[in-house]
């Protein structure tokens, strides 16, 4: 029975019955990373940045595995991502990063969500909130985060207004100054002047904070490129996303190469894999076309290869006749367009037959391909590549080197 699978059924029947076409992610790999990137960053505390869905990753047992592994924060960007996490039973700090309306405020409350504050319609809200949103929130200050604008020109507060900011913040009764943060606009570019200009600018937010702020606010800046290779933002706590899953946003070539030889970051593993097994062979003629349009067209008498996945699926549709594929112990060409629901792959030179599995991202063997190659192949980002990967994947956990939970639309989320 698929509903609320016992774990000891997960490698038997159970994952047969599941479309064949899954995420594996590695939450060892995952813990690893943690560890590597406590390492690298010293003393300063980690938030886990586990918004859109953990990157793909699964929001829920990734952050159950984080809060094992002792993180110190989650990081989302929506009060109903921190929900979701509540509701599941996670205990650890949650920050809300992102916007959010006056409506929104009692979310915060029920989960016990910090809020981000950026904008002074945000500020008015809150310090107004007492009998608006329930007694239940009169019972104690409400902790949050104070966001600083140093050169990104999104939200946050400029420097020029911090002071009437921090006076207003400092006469709310209802309101408990936590953390102080901003973003970097381009840490994955080591080389690039904004980084500079934006430290400058902080330099300049820490000397408004009174000396007892500076003992009690949390201070944070740097993001996962800035983590590894600007080490003197790592202050008191860093928000780290994409590291964590095993890719370094300033690499050039894969999984934890970067263009800095200083870089700490260690092997960073990747943590998620997208596999789909062959559902069909068909046999082409030369000059024949394959899949919507004919993009693609059989140079010679051709062997193709059906996966059940496609574009619906995060795979993207710009990735037709430029990305490849692992089957076999080989390297093969994906071929044609995308389509919603399938993609087709070249077996030509393959022994690969029905039933088979192919590994669309992560690694198979001694092989891999990375998300900075899937990126590069769809003329986008890894952030991008990791975070489409959407809801009809269903996810395969592994922890201790077994498989422990599937989650996805036809199963009822079973956790080991």
């Amino acid at each position: 029975m698929i509903f609320n699978l016992p774990e000891h059924d997960l490698t038997t029947q159970g994952l047969e019955l599941l479309r064949p076409a899954w995420a594996h992610v590695d939450l060892d790999a995952l813990t690893r990373n943690l560890a590597r990137l406590k390492d690298a960053v010293g003393s300063a505390q980690i938030a886990a940045v586990v918004k859109a869905d953990a990157y793909g990753h699964g929001a829920v047992h990734t952050a159950r595995a984080l809060e094992r592994a002792g993180v110190d924060l989650l990081a989302v960007a929506l009060p109903e991502e921190g929900a979701q996490l509540r509701r599941a039973g996670t205990r650890t700090p949650i920050l809300v990063l992102g916007a959010h309306l006056p409506p929104q405020i009692p979310l915060f409350i029920e989960f016990d969500l910090m809020p981000t504050i950026s904008t002074r319609s945000q500020l008015a809200a809150w310090c107004s909130r007492t009998g608006a949103t329930g007694a239940r929130e009169a019972t104690r200050a409400q902790a949050f985060h104070l966001k600083v604008d140093t050169g990104m020109r999104r939200l946050g507060f400029s420097i020029d207004e911090l002071p009437a900011v921090l006076d207003q913040i400092r006469r709310a009764k209802s309101l408990e100054l936590a953390g102080v943060l901003s973003h970097f606009a381009a840490s994955n570019e080591p080389q690039a002047q904004i980084n500079v200009v934006q430290e400058k600018e902080w330099r300049a937010i820490e000397e408004l904070l009174t000396a007892q702020e500076q003992d009690h606010v949390v201070r944070h800046i740097a993001n996962s490129a800035a983590a590894l290779h600007r080490p003197w933002s790592c202050l008191d706590m860093v928000r780290i996303g994409l590291a964590l899953y095993g890719v370094d946003p300033v690499g050039v070539a894969g999984l934890g190469d970067s263009a800095d030889p200083a870089n700490h970051s260690g092997a960073l593993e990747a943590v998620m894999s997208v596999k789909a097994r062959i559902v069909a062979v068909r046999q082409v003629a030369a000059g024949e076309g394959v899949g919507y349009g004919h993009r693609w067209r059989a140079q010679r008498d051709s062997r193709v290869g059906l996966l059940p996945l496609g574009y619906a699926d995060g795979y993207s549709w710009r990735l037709g006749s430029r990305a490849q594929a692992l089957a076999g112990g080989h390297r093969v060409e994906v071929i044609g367009n995308i389509s919603m629901d399938m993609t087709a792959i070249d077996l030509t030179d393959s022994e690969q037959v029905e039933g088979d599995e192919v590994t669309l991202l992560g690694g198979s063997g001694n092989m891999s391909i990375s998300a900075f190659e899937l990126a590069e192949w769809a003329g986008t980002i890894p952030y991008e590549i990791l975070a489409s990967f959407g809801l009809r994947l269903p996810r395969v956990y592994v922890r201790d080197g077994r498989e422990v939970a599937v989650s996805g639309r036809l199963v009822a989320d079973a956790q080991g």
